[in-house]
């Protein structure tokens, strides 16, 4: 049965199928059939109808426009493989998985491709087997449609190059780079808790412990990156993915730039980033440093403690125009019960000039312990607790020897009423 599945954006992973004679609606409106979270869109965006048995993608007049293959359509027929895009929400439509995706189950480059994991927008991203060493990774294979396009390979290459480059436990770490078959590939870490974006999906958010711990790490990649001269460009929270054990790390460097690589093949002309996200002076086509990725990872940190966006708009320009000329609202306005010291760092993160924000990853990951451990209460050195414990025992001497006492004196007490209460009885 065809279906449709959610390859990007907030709600990535969301599935819906394309049932005999209904016809399906996508948007934020709570009945649709494929439920969008994505503020950019529509509350009844654009519907798929079936008709002679084909379908078909029909936008009743959205405010932001839906996208066939990048082409902007008020009604166009649908083919397995095509890509709709809704907002910030890229949307397949499939028939048959074996026609959609024929690499599963395929060997490529020592490889067992097992499962499709997501697209991005030079290839996709599949779970596999790494047949030599028998373990489970995720494996980036450049689209057939980009194969024959030098730059398109230079700008792949350097993505892998870029991620090879840095090893650290909040990094997803990079493993191999080849081609096979005529595939240009490379293979990393397998991160099996998914993305924050889906843990945050549907206005959902995290507690500021837990949101404090996941900050924290992605700080401390961004450090590491910022030691290697790399700059991301993307940081948002389908960027940060998760371990089995809600470890964070840094992943998708698709976009990213080495300040210090000066013959890597420029991006085309244009703005990078996702307008929720987005620095301003990123925004303003300017070369973004490492102030601009602590920006970003403010406004993330905005979204996962909030539940929503910095900035709301009727478009990606509205909010994009916003981040340059608008104040957000207070975190702490929206969650009273985040602490000063929090909602305080995360709006020096968010300052509109750089050179407002903390100057470097570091700074920031030593904000942010500190308030962790204010969060946490005050740490005791092994000495303190030594004193603590002693001073405890001697308060349980003292109140133990208290209580001796009183049972003595009531004891006393007792015996003197006793041989009063007799004394004055007459003998016989």
């Amino acid at each position: 049965m065809p279906s449709l599945i959610v390859e990007k954006g907030i709600d990535k992973g969301l599935t819906a199928e394309l049932k005999e004679g209904q016809t399906l609606i996508i948007g934020r409106d709570s009945a649709s059939g494929l439920h969008l979270s994505d503020t950019l869109a529509s509350r009844r965006h654009c519907r798929i109808e079936k008709r002679s048995g084909k379908f078909y993608v029909v936008d009743p007049g959205s405010r932001n426009g839906t996208f066939l293959n990048g082409r902007r359509v008020g009604e166009a027929q649908l083919a397995p493989g095509d890509r709709i895009l809704v907002g910030e929400t890229l949307i397949a439509f499939q028939a048959e998985p074996a026609a959609v995706e024929p690499l599963i189950g395929r060997e490529i480059g020592g490889y067992r491709i097992l499962q499709l994991l997501g697209k991005g927008g030079m290839g996709r991203v599949y779970k596999a087997l790494q047949l030599s060493l028998d373990r489970i990774v995720a494996i980036k294979i450049l689209s057939k449609q980009y194969a024959d396009n030098a730059l398109f390979i230079e700008r792949f290459k350097h993505e892998a190059m870029a991620l090879a480059q840095l090893s650290h436990p909040n990094i997803v770490a990079v493993y191999d780079v080849g081609d096979s078959q005529g595939f240009y590939y490379f293979s990393m870490e397998y991160m099996a808790g998914g993305t924050i974006a889906q843990r945050i999906s549907r206005g959902r958010k995290l507690s500021p412990e837990k949101a404090l711990k996941m900050m924290i790490d992605v700080a401390r990649g961004l450090t590491y990156a910022e030691e290697k001269g790399i700059v991301h460009r993307d940081i948002k929270p389908e960027n940060m993915m998760l371990d089995r054990h809600d470890n964070v790390k840094i992943c998708d460097l698709g976009i990213a730039h080495s300040i210090n690589e000066a013959q890597v093949p420029a991006e085309p002309q244009g703005v990078f980033g996702s307008p929720h996200y987005i620095a301003p002076e990123q925004a303003k086509g300017a070369a973004p440093d490492h102030r601009s990725d602590i920006y970003s990872l403010g406004a993330a940190f905005y979204r996962i403690l909030t539940g929503r966006t910095m900035f709301r708009g009727a478009s990606a320009r509205d909010i994009i125009l916003k981040h340059l000329r608008e104040e957000p609202i207070s975190p702490k306005e929206l969650e009273p019960r985040l602490p000063v010291s929090l909602s305080r760092a995360i709006e020096k993160m968010t300052r509109k000039n750089p050179e407002e924000r903390y100057q470097n990853a570091h700074l920031v990951v030593a904000a942010l312990e500190n308030i962790r451990q204010r969060m946490q209460g005050p740490v005791i050195s092994k000495a303190g607790r030594s004193r603590l414990r002693a001073d405890h025992s001697r308060s349980r001497r003292l109140v133990n020897l208290s209580v001796a006492a009183i049972i003595t004196a009531v004891i006393l007490l007792a015996a003197y009423l006793l041989y009063c209460i007799y004394a004055e009885q007459p003998m016989n």
